[in-house]
């Protein structure tokens, strides 16, 4: 897989010389995209990791992110944000998604998240926000992402005494576009009905989407499913998916995730950091060694296989992305 070696580092806002104000209409927005990269053949990015602070309050086993709350360019400032936005903007991507650490937790004097929500969705077609689910789900994104790592026993081992604040908050929501994510390891392997069930009996929940753990080496390695384990996980979901369970992965990314055989467009991507950073290419550059081999990233798998034209990868895409819910948009 080709890796972009493209850098930037964002100080201050930047003119992409346009009204945001005159985006095109969301069906020609993606008609446009897929023209400028299949016909005209310009690397645009589709995605981007948007990470605006390192701060969490959690401490999750496998996340090597809390790690870095201490370095000094742990948080963004608003500056920063939004110059970072212009130039995702300016650079076409489409769907910015705000992670952390906690994004809920990011703050800049009077700016708090739904500041920098409101700016993003100006400015491109769909903006999600990832989140550990301790607080409550009222973001005014496109759709909203709660980690639940497996059952109340499994997921507080992996990710502290947090499971029955997730599970209020998700019972209390009335965002209309909330999933469930979770990441599969080794110890949350044989969680997978469990958790099925228990989201299934969510009306609040509009699907659980999953990947596979990658390990950065920072003493989580233990956490790493081995070939077997993988491949049983993948038989899992897509038994529940046939069964009726709200998996929106495809079955076909799913398969392509055991050896990880898939065609890898890394240039559909583009990743921003708290310190400014603004990096092309895979999601592990510049936060941790690249192993293809280790990959789990099913999000990129997915984008990967739209942009191929796999069926069942643009079906994913547009019923999590493009689908209607209430967000007042």
């Amino acid at each position: 897989m080709k890796k972009n070696l493209e850098t930037t580092v964002i100080s201050s806002p930047v003119s992409t010389g346009s009204d945001p104000g005159a985006r095109l209409p969301w069906l020609l927005d993606l008609a446009d995209f897929f023209f400028q990269r299949k016909v005209l053949n310009r690397k645009i990015p589709l995605l981007a990791s948007f990470k605006l602070t390192y701060q969490c309050n959690l401490q999750c086993l496998g996340c090597p992110f809390h790690l870095r709350a201490s370095e000094a360019a742990m948080r963004m400032v608003w500056r920063t944000a939004v110059g970072a936005l212009d130039e995702l903007a300016c650079r076409q991507a489409r769907i910015v998604v705000f992670e952390g650490g906690e994004p809920l937790l990011w703050r800049d004097g009077k700016y708090r998240l739904p500041d920098l929500i409101a700016y993003a969705r100006k400015r491109f077609l769909r903006v999600a926000v990832t989140t550990n689910g301790t607080y409550p789900l009222d973001a005014p994104a496109d759709l909203i992402w709660v980690s639940l790592d497996g059952t109340k026993k499994t997921h507080d081992e992996l990710r502290g005494a947090s499971y029955d604040r997730v599970m209020e908050n998700l019972s209390a929501t009335t965002h209309p576009r909330v999933f469930v994510h979770c990441t599969i390891n080794r110890r949350n392997v044989e969680d997978l009905d469990l958790l099925a069930d228990e989201v299934r009996r969510m009306p609040s929940v509009k699907g659980m989407t999953f990947q596979f753990f990658y390990p950065y080496h920072q003493g989580e390695e233990n956490l790493t499913l081995s070939s077997d384990e993988r491949r049983r996980a993948v038989l899992t979901l897509l038994r529940l998916k046939k069964d009726g369970h709200r998996v929106m992965n495809s079955a076909n990314r799913l398969r392509a995730m055991i050896e990880n055989d898939w065609r890898c467009h890394d240039d559909l991507l583009i990743n921003v950091d708290p310190d400014g950073t603004v990096t092309t290419g895979c999601y592990v550059k510049n936060r941790g060694t690249i192993s293809c081999r280790a990959c789990g990233f099913t999000p990129v798998a997915e984008a990967s296989g739209a942009l191929d034209g796999v069926p069942g990868s643009i079906v994913a895409g547009w019923k999590i992305f493009m689908e209607k819910g209430k967000t007042n948009r």
